[in-house]
Formats: C-alpha cells, sequence, structure tokens
C-alpha cells in the first residue's frame, strides 16, 4: 500500500485547463470570521493545519529545481548574461534565480533556500516515477528548509503594513503564508555589466542629480562609454527590477494553480509595504531583515532618511554593505559567484568547451565601469540599488483549507469544485472529514 496520501492520483491526473478555470480566489478558512456585514459568518470548524506534503507540493511546484537550463541561444549573442544553468518552475531574468521563498505557519517561519543547490546535483525529477518523484521533492523540501524561529512570523496585521481588506484573514491559524523575497542587487549588477559589453556600452545618467554620468565620466571622456546613448538611472533601475520581481507573481501563480489541484484555498496579493514585512518596522519582527538607513531623493530632491531591508543575515544577503566593504567588494563576490558556475560539469550541452571558449567573459575595464557605476549609486542614495530596496517582497500567497459551509451559504453551487469537496478524505484520510453530511 502506498504511503503517500490516495489525493496524489487525483493531482497527478488533474488537467492544466481545468485548473487553470477553476481558479478563484478563495479566502474564507476554516477558523475564520466575517465579523459583520451581509456575509457575516464565523466558523464552525476549528482551523486544519497543511500536512507537510502539502506544504510541499506548492512549495516545489511554485519554484522548485528541476533539472539544467537549455540556455539555447548563441554564446556570441548574450549567453554571459547567465548566471546559473538551472532550471526551476519559473523563468528567471539571465538564470540569476535569486528569489527565496520563506513561509510560516503554526510551527514556525521557515526559509526554503535554494539558492546554493547545484542543478546538475537535483537534475531529472521530472522523469522520475510518481511516488519516485514525491519523495524526492520531499526530501529536497527538507534539506531545503531552514527554521528561522517557533511560532507565526510576526508580520503587520494593520496598514501601512498590511492593507485593511487582508487584515481579516491573512496569517491566521491553521494557514500556510507564502512569501517570496528577490534579490535586486545582485540583478542589477548583472544587467549592468550585460549594458557595458560591447555593442552596448550604454551612458548612465542621473535624472535626480541634473543628468550627470553615475561615476563614468572619465569613460565617457576616453571614448569608451558612447555619450549618444544615454539611460536614465531610474527608468533602467525600475525595468530591471521589474524584471526580477516578475518571479514572484510568477511562482503565486504556479502555488495558486496547484491550490485547485491539491482542493485548497488561498489567494495572492499584493496588499502590503515590502519593508514593514520585511523587518523595516520597529513594531513588528517581520522576517527579521537586517535594514540599513538610505536616502530616497537625490539632493535636488531633499534627502528623507529612511530603512532598506539588505538581508537574513547568514542566510540570504545581498551584494551591497553591509556585507562588503564597498560595491567594488560586492561586484567582485557576485563575479565570483556567477563565474563558479561556468564549468562543463553546469553546463546542459554534449561539448560545453566549445561554449565556454566562444562566451565572452567581462574585460577588467567593464568590470571596472560596473564598479564605478554601483559605487556611484550607493555613495548617492545609501543603498543599492538606489531607487528599490535590495531586497523587495511584491507577492504572497496563503494556503489554507476552506470553510465549504461558508460558500454554501452565501455562493450558488459551483464557488468550490469536487477537489475541495472530496479533499480531506483525498489528503486527510486519518481526519475525520468534518464536511461529510
Amino acid at each position: 500500500m502506498s504511503k503517500l496520501p490516495p489525493g496524489l492520483d487525483n493531482a497527478i491526473n488533474h488537467s492544466y485547463l481545468d485548473a487553470l478555470y477553476e481558479r478563484r480566489s478563495r479566502r474564507f478558512p476554516m477558523g475564520g470570521e466575517i465579523d459583520e456585514g451581509p456575509l457575516k459568518y464565523k466558523s464552525n470548524h476549528s482551523p486544519v493545519p497543511l500536512s507537510e506534503i502539502e506544504e510541499a507540493i506548492l512549495a516545489w511546484n511554485g519554484l522548485g529545481i528541476k533539472n539544467i537550463n537549455l540556455s539555447d541561444f548563441p554564446p556570441h549573442k548574450g549567453l554571459d548574461l547567465e548566471v546559473k544553468f538551472m532550471s526551476k518552475t519559473i523563468p528567471s531574468l539571465g538564470d540569476i534565480h535569486r528569489t527565496e521563498l520563506f513561509y510560516t505557519n503554526d510551527e514556525g517561519l521557515y526559509l526554503l533556500k535554494l539558492n546554493d543547490k547545484d542543478a546538475p546535483d537535483l537534475k531529472g525529477i521530472e522523469g522520475l516515477k510518481r511516488e519516485d518523484k514525491i519523495d524526492k521533492i520531499l526530501q529536497l523540501f527538507r534539506e531545503s528548509r531552514i527554521k528561522i524561529h517557533d511560532g507565526r512570523a510576526k508580520i503587520p496585521d494593520v496598514p501601512p503594513g498590511l492593507a485593511i481588506h487582508n487584515t481579516w484573514s491573512v496569517n491566521k491559524p491553521g494557514t500556510t503564508l507564502f512569501m517570496p523575497v528577490t534579490d535586486l542587487s545582485a540583478g542589477l549588477i548583472n544587467i549592468l555589466f550585460f549594458y557595458m559589453r560591447e555593442g552596448h556600452r550604454f551612458n548612465f545618467v542621473d535624472e535626480l542629480n541634473k543628468m550627470k554620468p553615475a561615476g563614468t565620466q572619465k569613460w565617457i571622456d576616453n571614448g569608451y562609454i558612447k555619450k549618444s546613448n544615454p539611460i536614465p538611472l531610474i527608468e533602467a533601475e525600475l525595468r530591471f527590477a521589474n524584471g526580477y520581481i516578475a518571479e514572484q507573481p510568477l511562482f503565486c501563480q504556479n502555488v495558486v494553480l496547484t491550490q485547485q489541484i491539491l482542493g485548497l484555498g488561498g489567494w495572492m496579493f499584493s496588499g502590503f509595504q515590502s519593508r514593514h514585512i520585511l523587518g523595516a518596522d520597529e513594531s513588528f519582527d517581520g522576517l527579521g531583515f537586517t535594514c540599513i538607513e538610505s536616502k530616497d531623493q537625490g539632493d535636488e530632491w531633499g534627502s528623507a532618511v529612511s530603512k532598506a531591508p539588505v538581508g537574513l543575515d547568514g542566510h540570504f544577503e545581498s551584494f551591497c554593505p553591509p556585507y562588503f566593504k564597498n560595491m567594488s567588494e560586492a561586484v567582485d563576490a557576485f563575479n565570483e559567484m556567477k563565474w563558479g558556475n561556468w564549468d562543463s560539469k553546469y553546463m546542459p550541452y554534449k561539448d560545453p568547451s566549445g561554449v565556454l571558449n566562444a562566451t565572452p567573459k567581462p574585460s577588467k575595464e567593464e568590470i571596472q565601469i560596473v564598479k564605478d557605476i554601483c559605487n556611484y549609486i550607493f555613495d548617492t542614495y545609501g543603498k543599492f540599488p538606489g531607487f528599490s530596496d535590495p531586497m523587495y517582497c511584491r507577492m504572497m500567497v496563503q494556503n489554507h483549507h476552506i470553510d465549504l459551509d461558508f460558500y454554501d451559504k452565501f455562493y450558488p453551487e459551483g464557488a468550490y469544485t469536487e477537489s475541495h469537496k472530496n479533499h480531506f478524505a483525498l489528503w486527510h484520510p486519518e481526519i475525520k472529514d468534518p464536511f461529510k453530511k
């Protein structure tokens, strides 16, 4: 007899189209309450937390590693943008994969740390047999999980840290709250190298300081950077940051589709302020990130000082001070991390040597230019990146068991699916089904 719950067969046979069209935000959990108004209701059922296998499948479907990436484009046309040859369930600009998952349940706050995993050690999950695949996911989930502290994360439960429309239901007993966090410092360093390579050599200028070059005047004077190709720092940084932050909604969409397959409730949302969630609000511990003082505007706009999250010490740290003496050290550390992955054992090709030889590495001039830009940004704005926080949380997704009685009372048939109706029989056969008539 299988040691896995019978719901696994249903989940594997659940079609993608059905999951896509069944997707709804189902916010009312077992144990939930709406205290007034036409939907006033208090659940008659105690919260039931998710099982470990439910959390593992949700998390690994969200952003889990599954193999080596193909990286199938010409080496001379930008393959040097690649940081890791890693294939996860979400794409990542330049294969940088600097989004880590923090989650909290009744037992504690956890980090699912995947950045120090090597893709070759984990490849081939998709080729395993059904039970072996789940066993491998559980193994990797346990290996990667770090407990930060006991008990639920102490994130804000009032505005401005959490929007008013979410205060009634977020991070309540029995729920599992997923909070992906992205390191934008690594992404910006990588993209700056890309835009300093031959064929680009763009002129980054600071629109908050009279469009002056961002620490690169000498490189313009000697003709290395094209003065005629200006790119404003804010426009560029926000465009780059959006590319990396995109990992978060992609992760959340994967999770909410998996909720349909498993017969779980929940929803993805963004009604919160990242700094408050990560730990910049003294009233709440948040995720416990170290924060530094930064200037949110340039000299022309004043110098308002605020706190910017830079990392969880010892676990997930950005490429900027205080983890490095200056941005020159941070750039060197990034390059050491990135080019350490450029080894035949990490690459997908039959003949990696040809690709390695054909891919241009940054010159000493390009390295120095990137250092000059990064130091200018940090020295001017007190953080790196200058206009986004080094560590950023834009989207979350909550997972829970829904209260079918609530939906039966207020909604016509079809508010939930057969997967929700049969969830306890399929995934918790050891528990008496609270909704069985």
